[in-house]
């Protein structure tokens, strides 16, 4: 599963009213794209700690991310199918989060002690 698969959003958020244009579609599409930005971010940082924190503002945008697609659902704008898909990713996203910050904080706790 990669981040990438996440991004169908943008089709799938496509069909969301006009009216939503400037809220949910905007606010979904922000919160997906952030995880990938953060990412990056972070892997770009040369001290653990700093990376740490941008994996989880990472972490925060997949969890505001849920949010968005409960939202989308509850208002008809995506259907169940759509997504328990993206719920799926998102959660297996949040997952390897969660996983890469346990890391990077023994990884970070290794520098200290050296």
């Amino acid at each position: 599963m990669t981040l990438k698969s996440l991004f169908n959003i943008y089709q799938i958020s496509a069909n969301f009213p006009v009216f939503e244009t400037y809220v949910t579609k905007s606010q979904i599409i922000r919160a997906v794209t952030s995880i990938g930005a953060n990412i990056s971010e972070g892997n770009g940082q040369l001290y653990k700690k700093k990376q740490i924190n941008f994996f989880n503002n990472a972490l925060g945008s997949a969890s505001e991310t849920r949010h968005w697609l409960v939202t989308a659902l509850d208002n008809k704008y995506i259907t169940q199918e759509d997504y328990d898909k993206l719920e799926q990713k998102t959660v297996e996203i949040i997952r390897m989060l969660i996983g890469c910050i346990r890391k990077l904080q023994y990884q970070a706790e290794d520098e200290e002690i050296a």
